[in-house]
Parts: structure tokens; sequence; C-alpha cells
């Protein structure tokens, strides 16, 4: 049986996002059209932004528990954090939200880096230093993408994601799903063939260490995977005594972005108090 990423299954990974609203003035509001199709998106302009200095974009991939099309909820998952601490977000974050039933693949991973590229273009972002990140749902999205666009991210942040099904596959799923990543989840060792096609590519993966929604079993596999395949960069955080909410604890890290930035490099893990 084919081995792919069943992601809206995992419905319920989403504990406690704020039902509030996200201000405008906070996280503008952008759109583009992917197949005749409008899709809004947030972003995240740093106050202090250099206007004369190209600077990296983060494309941030929300959990299953934010879809739909209100166009706040997906902001909701990380906005305390950057509220809290600006200096660890240098960087433009571009929030696509992905439909309701549906997951990281075909229009709405079209729809997310048709996203990430128009906000390159307006800001003049840096090409070079694109990172894409996600929680849950866009964990599995993350591996998705990387396989998907090889070579154009800088790093990758998957957040309690995975790659193996976490239940039943509807055929219309795995219609979607690229061909790269259908390749590479049916081959005999799709842990091999993830990390083959994301090579040397730079790699955090996060994980609770206590998640009971999706198990850090697969984060763990995806590591020694990489690392067999001879990544010199990958790096994994199992976070003791922490569930599926793991995302508020991994950006609440000053190490995630001085690692992102090149700043640092960081020879132990996280530390979360």
């Amino acid at each position: 049986m084919m081995k792919v990423i069943a992601l809206a299954v995992i419905a319920a990974s989403m504990l406690a996002c704020s039902g509030d609203s996200v201000p405008e003035a906070e996280f503008p509001t952008r759109s583009v059209f992917v197949n005749g199709h409008e899709y809004k998106f947030r972003i995240h302009v740093p106050q202090q932004r250099d206007q004369g200095t190209a600077v990296p974009v983060m494309l941030y991939l929300h959990g299953s528990g934010t879809r739909g099309e209100d166009n706040s909820a997906q902001v909701g998952e990380i906005a305390d954090v950057i509220r809290e601490h600006p200096d660890r977000f240098p960087f433009i974050v571009v929030f696509p939200q992905c439909r309701a039933e549906a997951f990281w693949a075909g229009e709405m991973m079209d729809q997310a880096v048709a996203a990430l590229d128009q906000t390159v273009k307006e800001f003049g972002g840096d090409p070079s230093r694109l990172y894409v990140a996600g929680f849950s749902m866009g964990g599995f999205g993350v591996w998705q993408t990387a396989v998907t666009y090889p070579n154009k991210f800088a790093a990758l942040v998957p957040i309690a994601g995975g790659i193996e099904p976490q239940g039943p596959l509807a055929d219309e799923q795995r219609a979607v799903l690229s061909p790269a990543v259908r390749k590479a989840a049916d081959s005999d060792d799709p842990y091999r063939a993830f990390a083959a096609a994301i090579g040397n590519t730079p790699v955090w993966v996060v994980h609770g260490g206590v998640d009971d929604v999706v198990s850090p079993a697969g984060s763990r596999k995806m590591v020694a995977a990489l690392r067999a395949n001879g990544n010199p960069t990958v790096k994994y955080t199992e976070l003791e005594n922490v569930g599926h909410w793991s995302v508020r604890e991994a950006f609440n890290e000053p190490a995630l972005s001085d690692w992102l930035l090149g700043r640092a490099a960081l020879t132990k893990p996280l530390h979360v108090k």
C-alpha cells in the first residue's frame, strides 16, 4: 500500500488557537491567483527592515485546525510569539491558508508557493534565503514542499510532522500529490527517498516528546534517514514533556532564529523552560 502523507485525518491536531481576528495593521493581507482562484494570505514584515537590504522570507504552513477562508486563524498559531519577540523574526513571514478538508498538496501547495514568490518580488526578498516552516499538517507539508521544490529553500523547519500516513487515504488526496512526492512515497523506503530528494538542505526538525497525535517516531526516522544520506546540517530537537502543541515552544527559542539566519552554529538542543 502506498506510503503517503494523509494529512486530512489530523483534524484534531490543533488544540488551542485563538479565534480572534488578527489585526490588519500587524499582519497585512495580500492575495494571489492560482488556476483562476483567489487565495488571500497574510504577511509579517519587520518594522526595522532595511529598505536597501534583501531580507530572508519564511513560508509558514499552518496545522489542520486553522484551515478555512477567514485569512486570520492561520496567523494565530505564532502571532503571539512574533508580538512578544519581534527581534527573533527579522525576516518576512508569509501565512497562506489551506482550504477546509484540503491539505498542503496540489493547488494548496501551489497557492502557498505563489504567495511566497509574490511576496519576495513585492518586498525585494532574498531568493537565496527562503525558509519553509510548518506545524502538524504544515509539518507534513514542509517535507512535501521540499521534495516538490528541490533546492528552492535554504532551510526547512518541520514541527510535529512526518511523512507516514496517519489514517486512511482517500484517492482524491493521492491524486493531488506532486509527481516527485508520489514517487518518493511509493518507493520501497520512503524515508530514504525523501532524504535523497532533500539532499544537503539544512533541516531542523522539532517534535514534542509526548506527542500523542503525531508520533515523534516518524521525525526520528526522517532525521536518521537524512543523516544516513550524508546531510551534515540536520538537527533534531525532541521537546521533553511537550505534547502535540509544540509550535510556540519551537519559535519561542532565539536559537532557532539564530540558526536560520546563520548567526550561530547550534551544538546543543533547544532548552524549554
